[in-house]
């Protein structure tokens, strides 16, 4: 799926210097979401990891898997996905934040080394970048929808995610 260049093109700052102010805490306050969000998936702080969602959010790390609510997200997306690895880092990087109102879309890079036992040699690693939807509310900027889109995976397969179909290649 190609995205219109225009869909993450940088916006212009508000010109009004109250506007600025709040422009550029909004942003700094999503990116600390952005940045929480690596750390908590980390940590395996599952009660963390919801609380950056709100009530009916949703994640889609691979087309065909949806997570939506809290519920799912605490029982079936971190505890039950990320923590059957021995470890994780995820790094996440060139943050595009487009706000609208209390309403945001971000962009952002990924990538997510997955260790498969204490063999720092066995790892499965991701690569791609996350889209994301957000809203402000009374405890700060949430996740409305965190979709993954994953562009190339090195190591072993992850067990986590479901593989996809492989391409071929002409010479």
């Amino acid at each position: 799926m190609t995205i219109p260049a225009s869909t993450y093109a940088i916006p212009a700052p508000p010109s009004d210097p109250a506007a600025q102010l709040r422009w550029l805490v909004d942003r700094a306050a999503i990116s600390d979401l952005l940045v929480e969000f690596a750390r908590v998936l980390d940590e395996q702080d599952w009660d963390a990891y919801v609380a950056l969602y709100v009530p009916e959010g949703v994640m889609s790390p691979a087309p065909s898997v949806r997570l939506e609510g809290h519920e799912q997200l605490r029982r079936v997306g971190g505890a039950r996905q990320l923590g059957r690895y021995h470890g994780t880092w995820h790094l996440s990087s060139n943050y595009a934040i487009h706000i609208d109102g209390d309403t945001a879309r971000t962009r952002s890079y990924l990538l997510g080394v997955h260790m498969l036992s204490e063999d720092t040699f066995r790892h499965a690693d991701g690569a791609g970048w996350y889209d994301c939807t957000l809203r402000r509310t009374p405890e700060g900027w949430r996740f409305v929808t965190v979709r993954v889109h994953e562009v190339w995976n090195a190591g072993e397969p992850l067990p986590h995610a479901p593989r996809p179909a492989a391409v071929s290649q002409q010479s």
